[in-house]
């Protein structure tokens, strides 16, 4: 075998290890709790195995091609310039990026109280601000765990002082995301 041969099988039980067990769980309710339709379980059936074969030949290609550009422009970006420019770049990657991603862009149509536009920016600079602190973390070889304790107990304490109605839509922001 081949390479290619080697890497695509890889991927296939990577997406087999992703789906089936939620496979699993749709036929376990559909044949206990929630019957279904013979025709819509043949569907659902079909769909996921459509799933499964388009989550493998996606991550061969992200593997293949993006993680290889990725890992050389980072490699360059982080020898030939300085900390505040890489710091930036991180910012305005991570904020461009989520800016452009459709589900946030969906989620931000769904909540009339806040503008879209305010929704949208506050969390693509969310995201840019945790880059940032995902390199320096990496650069400085801070414990993962201890930012997580920190920053968890900032976000924990800051739902003290905000809106009940906010507080869904901070957390499914913070899920669409990633």
């Amino acid at each position: 075998m081949n390479f290619y041969q080697i890497k695509l099988i890889e991927k296939r039980n990577e997406a087999l290890k992703a789906v089936i067990p939620i496979i699993g769980i749709v036929l376990l309710l559909s044949f206990t709790i929630a019957p279904v339709p013979p025709g819509i379980l043949l569907l659902f059936l079909f769909a996921a195995l459509l799933l499964i074969i388009g989550m493998m030949f996606f991550t061969l290609g992200a593997e293949l091609s993006m993680v290889p550009m990725g890992e050389r422009a980072g490699t360059k970006m982080a020898k030939s310039m300085r900390l505040e420019v890489v710091l930036f770049l991180c910012f305005l990657l991570g904020f461009i990026i989520t800016i452009s991603e459709p589900d946030l862009q969906v989620l931000a149509e769904q909540v009339p109280s806040i503008p879209n536009r305010i929704l949208i920016i506050a969390v693509a600079s969310g995201v840019g601000f945790f880059l940032i602190t995902a390199m320096l973390r990496m650069l400085f070889s801070i414990r993962l765990s201890a930012l997580l304790i920190l920053f968890y107990g900032i976000v924990f304490i800051l739902t003290l002082f905000v809106p009940k109605d906010f507080l869904a839509v901070a957390f499914d922001s913070g899920g669409v995301t990633t």
